[in-house]
């Protein structure tokens, strides 16, 4: 079933993660767009970064199993935790029922693309791969990092990823958090790093 998530103002219209007063799940049922559920966004008791990244995560388990978020504005922790989630960002103005359809067709769009066998990655040596994100995002702009990286990761006989980025995914991060992967981080100039990407096979 099709669904997208809208952060909506008083007035309906799409809002800022932040400044917006729920959150409407929109469903494509009998040949139209319904809200299925609506969830409220109450920010008035939280004052610092820990407890935002909280109220976002507990909002996107509400969400089920909607993986599409439309808002105004996309930045700071909120778009942060959505990106790490795995959520598709949309970034709109006005009224979402004038984006419903064109959404769903560019999203179906997208998941052909990254379905097609795409050679990603330069082999470095045994197990050793070298991925560029800045060089696919001129390339394939429509492939996330996400899409480009975890393939690989997923592959048995891959041990040791090389990233070029401009700034390091946070879902990486993340996944190095819960003791996922080991990173390396190191930064060559401003918006410019190379980060290499390791299977934690103790689990630890």
């Amino acid at each position: 079933m099709e669904k997208i998530a809208v952060f909506l103002k008083e007035n309906d219209e799409i809002g800022s993660f932040t400044e917006s007063k729920c959150v409407n799940i929109f469903v494509n049922e009998y040949g139209g767009w319904l809200i299925k559920k609506k969830l409220n966004v109450d920010l008035s008791n939280v004052n610092n970064m820990k407890a935002i990244r909280e109220t976002f995560l507990k909002l996107i388990s509400e969400m089920e199993d909607c993986r599409i978020v439309v808002v105004n504005k996309a930045f700071g922790i909120p778009y942060s935790v959505f990106y790490a989630e795995d959520f598709s960002v949309w970034e709109l103005e006005g009224n979402p029922f004038d984006y419903f359809d064109e959404i769903i067709k560019n999203e179906m769009v997208q998941e052909e693309n990254e379905n097609k066998e795409v050679e990603i990655a330069k082999k470095l040596g045994d197990g050793y791969f070298m991925i560029d994100l800045q060089e696919l995002e001129l390339i394939n702009p429509e492939i996330t990092s996400k899409k480009a990286i975890i393939p690989y990761l997923e592959k048995e006989d891959v041990k040791k990823i090389k990233v070029h980025c401009c700034h390091v995914p946070p879902w990486l991060v993340a996944k190095m958090d819960k003791g996922e992967i080991l990173l390396s981080i190191n930064e060559i100039k401003r918006n410019d790093y190379m980060v290499t990407v390791q299977k934690n096979v103790s689990g630890k």
